[in-house]
């Protein structure tokens, strides 16, 4: 019986001592919520680098909508030069390709241009009411002579939206001034007689060669009719004879690309 009672003592003897009044607890638990360790430190930004951030950004929004308007302004300058462009060429082609003016007959493969030529001004007088393409090419082969031609067009190439007379408010216009005027060449060896006596300097050339002036100025503006800065000339010779179709009101002129003699 002594051997037990010695282990006992031993066991006691062993323990830690406590403090009075405070009750024994297990040691925690590895890895335990409770450990004295610190969490590590983890890497975040500050107030000052946002605000840093914010500032970038912001400058970067401000330079782009600063530039926007300015690319805006050039694509459209751009379209409009080029609407111009084309538009020039068809118009020099169909006056210069002239009509049968001898007759009422005049193909009506031009009648699409009452959608878009707003008015036409021959010297004092201003026609709006533009039944067919045979008056406006009519119209606007009006020689020099007849008085200064002017017309307000839509562009006939802009925009899909604004094709067949649509959107007639915001669409492109441009002002054309058409200027026909006998080719100034002179023939100073001419051999031409009139009851023998020989025509010296006969300007020859002039009965069936003709100079054609297309001046371009943009845009104008719907309301007020007021002309932008856009400035274009296209210029051509036309030969043949330009003959005034007699029964018309107003007059009407076309040239005769396949006749060169004064009729």
């Amino acid at each position: 019986m002594k051997t037990p009672r010695a282990n006992f003592k031993s066991t006691i003897a062993a323990a830690p001592p406590r403090a009075p009044g405070r009750l024994a607890s297990a040691p925690p638990p590895p890895h335990s919520s409770h450990s004295s360790h610190p969490l590590p430190s983890q890497a975040a930004f500050t107030m000052i680098e946002i605000a840093i951030a914010l500032g970038i950004i912001g400058f970067a929004l401000v330079a782009i909508i600063g530039i926007l308007p300015a690319g805006l302004n050039a694509q459209r300058e751009s379209h409009q030069d080029i609407t111009i462009g084309q538009d020039g060429d068809f118009f020099l082609e169909a006056i210069r390709n002239g009509g049968p003016a001898l007759g009422p007959g005049t193909s009506t493969s031009l009648d699409f241009l009452t959608n878009y030529v707003e008015s036409i001004t021959v010297g004092a007088n201003t026609y709006n009411q533009l039944p067919s393409g045979q008056v406006i090419l009519g119209l606007l082969s009006t020689p020099s002579t007849q008085g200064n031609v002017t017309a307000r067009i839509r562009g006939l190439t802009g925009a899909a939206t604004e094709q067949n007379g649509s959107n007639a408010a915001t669409a492109f216009r441009y002002s054309m001034n058409v200027e026909i005027e006998p080719f100034p060449s002179v023939s100073t060896n001419s051999l031409d007689t009139i009851n023998g006596v020989l025509l010296a300097n006969e300007a020859y050339l002039s009965h069936y060669l003709y100079d054609l002036r297309l001046k371009f100025s943009w845009p104008v503006n719907a309301v007020t009719g007021k002309v932008g800065p856009g400035r274009q000339t296209y210029r051509t010779l036309v030969s043949g004879y330009l003959l005034r179709y007699t029964n018309s009101v107003p007059a009407l002129w076309f040239f005769q690309p396949n006749t060169y003699t004064n009729l």
